[in-house]
């Protein structure tokens, strides 16, 4: 059984009673893989101020230890400290038969190159230089931006070349199969087989309530989403939006959100519930929701939340960008990106096709139960087993 290693730049930290706690989705992960090893050892770093609402999850194994990378903060305050991560990862190499890093993140080429004597391999779970067009930021700061992901990405594209890279999207697989020679597409979830919600139907009872759950980014269509709302409301569809979910760090796009919803005079039909722990307190928003919908502009790994979504018997209506036409095919309605008439039509399907809706709650569930944590992550433990024979 491996001694792993792994790196990502989400915090974690010890609560009152001496328990690792970090981000649900990102300990969920930790849990799972330290239930097929002998340890996992954590190079993450310690929460800021603004992060510490996000350690809501307690680590459930023993096997699972800390190294405090010191505070996280800002992009520029991680590369400052950068050499003092490559001490501390190099201090441990020697407990470790491989490390596996999870990016794009801001040091992975550091802790690569101060893992360099142990077997090597990527997470890769989206591309940051593809979602540049989403940013808002002064023309200053986002030249700096694109020059720092740019640099980064060639670093991480030097890395998977001598790595064992695992990729969570098909478009990113094929642009690294030209590169690098080990190569393996996977799928990561946050479900267990415990998660799962089922019902035969949805849209019983008006008002249907659409969800979208997930980071508040303005990549993933939360203005759309909220003008397909007024459209279905002047169609006299009788619905309502939840938004649950954490805003990006100095972006005010949840206030924007609001304020459209304002401009459009569906203030009352848009609800912000912000961030909820992942497990019973988020399943809930699932279970309450007839229709889940996520509306990505333009770029897209493929959205955990999908299969959170298909896991509670939830028909999904999203947009043909990244993987998610390659993962779901027939077992959602695809609409056009940057589409509100589109999105509408899509939602307004599902609103009003039985058929169609049990069609896609069944084929998501049966979707959902192919990608459970405990599937997936030891099919990737047995896959570095087999890297680390190699090596």
């Amino acid at each position: 059984m491996l001694r792993l290693g792994f790196h990502y730049h989400v915090p974690a930290c010890l609560d009152q009673e001496g328990r690792l706690r970090t981000a649900g989705f990102q300990g969920r992960f930790i849990d799972s893989l330290a239930q097929y090893c002998q340890a996992v050892i954590c190079f993450l770093y310690s929460p800021s101020g603004d992060e510490q609402f996000l350690m809501d999850y307690p680590i459930q194994q023993p096997n699972v230890i800390w190294v405090n990378l010191g505070p996280g903060g800002s992009v520029p305050a991680r590369v400052l400290r950068s050499a003092q991560v490559y001490r501390r990862v190099r201090e441990w190499l020697s407990e470790l038969d491989a490390m596996l890093l999870r990016g794009p993140s801001t040091l992975l080429p550091v802790v690569a190159q101060a893992s360099a004597k142990v077997p090597l391999a990527l997470l890769l779970v989206g591309d940051n230089a593809a979602g540049l067009g989403d940013l808002k930021q002064p023309w200053w700061r986002f030249q700096l931006i694109r020059a720092w992901t740019h640099l980064n990405k060639f670093l991480q594209n030097r890395i998977a070349q001598r790595g064992l890279i695992f990729v969570n999207n098909r478009w990113l697989y094929r642009e690294l199969l030209s590169m690098a020679p080990n190569v393996l597409e996977t799928r990561t979830t946050s479900i267990t087989a415990a998660d799962f919600y089922d019902r035969e139907d949805t849209c019983l009872m008006p008002p249907y309530r659409l969800l979208y759950a997930g980071r508040m980014d303005r990549g993933k269509g939360l203005f759309s989403m909220v003008e397909a709302l007024a459209v279905l409301l002047d169609g006299c569809e009788d619905v309502v939006l939840d938004f649950v979910g954490w805003p990006q760090r100095r972006d005010t796009v949840v206030e924007e959100v609001l304020n459209l919803a304002i401009t459009l005079g569906v203030k009352d039909r848009v609800r912000y519930h912000g961030y909820q722990p992942l497990g019973p307190q988020l399943f809930e928003y699932y279970r309450r929701a007839d229709v889940y919908v996520i509306a990505s502009r333009s770029t897209e790994g493929f959205p955990r939340t999908i299969w959170e979504a298909m896991a509670h018997s939830l028909p999904v209506v999203a947009t043909r960008v990244g993987s998610i036409p390659d993962f779901v095919s027939d077992a959602a309605v695809l609409v056009k990106p940057k589409d509100v008439h589109s999105l509408v039509e899509g939602i307004a399907r599902v609103l009003h096709d039985q058929t169609l809706r049990k069609r896609l709650i069944q084929r998501g569930i049966a979707l959902a139960q192919q990608n459970t944590l405990e599937i997936r992550t030891r099919e990737l433990v047995m896959q570095l087993e087999h890297w680390v024979k190699r090596a």
